[in-house]
């Protein structure tokens, strides 16, 4: 059975516009290629985000520890501040191989 012209030709241009569909939700502003790079930017953020707050939270502890507990202040001025007693020494000890 043969085809006539004219059906050939529908089909043809059905094809061509279900290719032309085809194109526009894989390739417009908001078809498939969009939604996959949105998609992935959107769990680089939430990884991105679930990072700081787990920074925010040990900063949250820690300011709470430095309002309440004298020895942490202690710890912090000595440690980062290299802050002394009065009456006290220090002592470096230099390490060479």
């Amino acid at each position: 059975m043969r085809l006539s012209f004219k059906k050939l030709s529908i089909w043809i241009i059905l094809l061509v516009i279900i290719i032309l569909i085809l194109l526009a939700l894989t390739f417009s502003n908001q078809g498939f290629y969009d939604y996959y790079l949105h998609k992935n930017k959107l769990k680089e953020l939430q990884t991105r985000i679930d990072s700081l707050r787990k920074v925010n939270d040990s900063l949250f502890i820690e300011i709470e520890l430095l309002k309440k507990d004298s020895n942490k202040i202690e710890q912090v001025a000595r440690e980062k501040y290299g802050l002394i007693k009065p009456g006290e020494k220090i002592y470096k000890i230099k390490i060479t191989n």
